[in-house]
């Protein structure tokens, strides 16, 4: 099975009030996120909140999401754990429930070594029986891999590719150097646009929930010549992404939705949701660039 289209939105993950999977808030998100011309959802990862959440929550909400999604877009679960046992349950979840392809964030908390990831990657491609994503992101992962090491996961049976979040922009292309036939798929949304002008095949980012059709247009401006458009794309994304960071991600990220009226409800604790200074620059960006509150409502 191939993986179609380049740039992926690291799905959020709707809750209800309390704080509980909300399937009936799927819909409305996919809708909204597709409506920006992305090509496909990453489900159950880091933007997700997948790892405060249980084996069976994570697969209720990948069923979920298939039964609505499968036939319009292109699904990457990603089913990376702690536990060899918990991503292999979830690999063939998703290989049941019409995936394209599977991701998954090497095992995490305890310092693996290489034979042991090696072997939690080989469990999951052969339980998956898709297409395997590796997902490097060091920064929440703890596994700081070195170019070979990389290369070497590369190489394992069923991988089809990685998705890099990370800021080596070196790295990231000595990794398309040396494994052209892979997939390289850029994570670091702020710098999207210097991965896409060195060789990227797309990217899978966070932001892409709310402005997906920025990165479609750096995307476009890329492969058109046109790097002033290019930069000024990037700079309108960063200019978000800065605030994001003041005021927390993923809780700015919902707070933008469900102000606009796509329904994705709260963050799970111990997340908070954003306040004070933050949340006014966020507010003030988001009318600025004509995402006013309830706008997805009147649409």
């Amino acid at each position: 099975m191939s993986i179609n289209g380049t740039v992926f939105a690291a799905l959020l993950t709707p809750f209800k009030d309390d704080g509980s999977i909300s399937t009936e808030r799927i819909g409305p998100l996919v809708d909204y996120i597709l409506s920006k011309g992305v090509a496909g959802l990453y489900a159950s990862g880091s933007t997700g909140e997948s790892v405060i959440q249980s084996r069976e929550e994570r697969a209720e909400h990948l069923i979920a999401l298939a039964d609505y999604a499968r036939d319009k877009c292109t699904l990457i679960a990603q089913v990376g754990s702690a536990s060899t046992g918990d991503a292999v349950a979830l690999a063939r979840v998703a290989r049941d429930n019409g995936y394209h392809a599977v991701s998954a964030v090497p095992p995490y908390y305890y310092k693996h070594g290489a034979e042991e990831i090696k072997t939690y990657y080989r469990s999951i491609a052969d339980a998956a029986e898709l297409p395997l994503i590796i997902y490097n992101i060091p920064v929440l992962s703890g596994a700081n891999f070195s170019t070979e090491g990389l290369l070497e996961l590369l190489e394992i049976p069923g991988v089809a590719g990685i998705k890099y979040t990370a800021q080596d922009l070196f790295q990231f292309e000595e990794l398309r150097k040396h494994a052209p036939s892979k997939k390289m798929y850029f994570g670091t949304d702020e710098m999207f646009l210097g991965a896409t002008a060195m060789g990227s095949d797309g990217g899978i980012g966070s932001t892409y929930n709310l402005i997906g059709d920025i990165y479609v247009g750096i995307e476009r401006a890329v492969a058109a010549g046109e790097p002033e458009e290019a930069r000024a794309l990037q700079r309108k994304a960063n200019d978000l992404i800065a605030i994001l960071i003041r005021a927390g991600v993923v809780p700015g990220l919902k707070h933008a939705l469900n102000r606009l009226g796509v329904p994705v409800g709260p963050c799970r604790q111990p997340f908070q949701p954003p306040s004070g200074a933050a949340l006014k620059e966020l507010d003030q960006w988001l009318d600025d660039n004509g995402l006013t509150a309830g706008a997805a409502r009147a649409s």
